[in-house]
């Protein structure tokens, strides 16, 4: 009986005695990273948070949403650790921002044209977009070209609605005969009886991905390396695991189920399961936004606006483990 004591006080003392050590080893890193928008564009971040894949990562993520010009000040000023909106930070990287997009999780737009109901490319006077200049405005050239509308001559007027909300408005208020929508809305206009025109699923240009400070990056390299991770888990397993992507859809944003199956399979046809682009790609890219900015340095080098190397560690290392 004795001896049952003292093993039970030596258990008791040696708990004690590891617990903190314990405690500190599992220690989660707060992260921050910020979001334009509660959109499906950014669906990863927050069913990769669900699952707990960055907690596995050793981190803590704290989902920001923010309008994007004040993402982009709070991450430059060290408010915020990372930004969703890699496009964003990349345009402010060509004015000088010190700032690099790590990784893109859509390369792919997820936009479409859809018109009123019976509405035909020959017919189309206004088309709602969510800002001239904008990638949906992009997207929205690009579908008309492609349902051979906008040639020279072409009358068709492009009306700003500000948000993919307020476009599908007006596509319900008749205010525009053909809008640009993005998931879900797509799926609900057409299950409401409106007219899918056609989509840019084809065009190259990247809706979300992951930035950051490049002095964040090289004080928390590790850190950095770790979203990576937990970002390139999250959209591998939403690409194959469709019953519980569509489940938590329904869920966490709320959508009727045909709605978010629908969204699911243009959400699956857009991700970027590898995180990676190709150099010709990104210099494509990089090319139009200077062309909006209206910059005319002759050559920008690739590296100002992008930090790939990360990436290309952290899949490596995955590879390795094999």
């Amino acid at each position: 009986m004795r001896n049952s004591r003292i093993y039970l006080l030596v258990f008791v003392l040696v708990a004690f005695t590891c617990a903190p050590h314990a405690l500190s080893a599992v220690k989660l890193q707060k992260t921050r990273l910020t979001l334009p928008a509660k959109s499906l564009t950014f669906f990863p971040y927050y069913f990769g948070k669900d699952k707990r894949f960055f907690e596995e990562e050793g981190l803590e993520l704290e989902l920001i949403i923010m309008r994007p010009p004040l993402g982009v000040t709070a991450l430059q000023s060290g408010d915020l650790d990372y930004s969703a909106a890699a496009s964003l930070s990349m345009r402010a990287a060509l004015k000088g921002a010190p700032l690099r997009a790590l990784m893109f999780i859509q390369t792919r737009l997820s936009f479409s044209l859809v018109g009123q109901p019976g509405m035909t490319a020959q017919k189309i006077s206004t088309v709602g977009v969510s800002g001239l200049g904008s990638l949906a405005h992009y997207a929205a050239l690009m579908v008309m070209k492609k349902i051979g509308r906008g040639g020279a001559g072409d009358k068709a007027t492009y009306l700003t609605t500000n948000t993919t909300a307020e476009s599908y408005a007006a596509l319900v208020g008749k205010a525009v005969d053909a809008t640009i929508l993005s998931p879900p809305y797509t799926s609900i206009a057409t299950l409401a009886g409106y007219t899918d025109l056609g989509n840019a699923f084809e065009v190259r240009d990247f809706q979300g991905g992951l930035s950051a400070r490049t002095d964040h990056l090289q004080q928390k390299r590790e850190q950095a390396k770790a979203m990576i991770r937990a970002t390139l888990k999250s959209v591998d397993y939403i690409v194959r695991h469709e019953s519980e992507s569509v489940a938590y859809l329904q869920k966490e944003f709320r959508l009727d189920p045909r709605v978010a199956s629908g969204s699911y399979k243009i959400i699956q046809q857009v991700l970027n399961v590898d995180g990676d682009v190709e150099e010709s790609v990104l210099r494509s890219v990089v090319e139009s936004m200077k062309k909006d900015a209206q910059m005319t340095a002759a050559d920008v080098p690739l590296d100002r606006v992008a930090d790939l190397s990360l990436l290309r560690e952290v899949r490596a290392e995955a590879a390795n483990k094999r």
